[in-house]
């Protein structure tokens, strides 16, 4: 542990200047330009993997994976979420 090094703490000249908190329509500004710069560097992202994949689009097993709104063997989520009325056991051994 000789390589732990301990610096001291700066001690200010003068008090801290606290500046204006920044305007309602200021923040939304910031926060609206700050959205659209992460867009940007997300669309280009998404174009250079484009570029380097021949066909973005192709998979390995093409769309030979199940539905994702539903469970397997089963029509629609919906229908599977709300089940039946009756109050029996389905029997899987027939």
């Amino acid at each position: 542990m000789s390589n732990v090094y301990t610096f001291a703490p700066r001690r200010s000249v003068a008090a801290p200047v606290a500046l204006p908190a920044p305007s309602p329509a200021e923040v939304r500004r910031q926060i609206e330009e700050a959205a659209q710069a992460a867009l940007d560097i997300a669309d280009r992202l998404i174009a250079l993997l484009d570029k380097i994949e021949a066909d973005p689009d192709q998979e390995d097993g093409g769309d030979a994976e199940p539905s994702l709104g539903a469970p397997e063997g089963h029509a629609s989520q919906i229908v599977w979420l709300r089940g039946s009325s009756s109050d029996i056991e389905q029997d899987t051994a027939r």
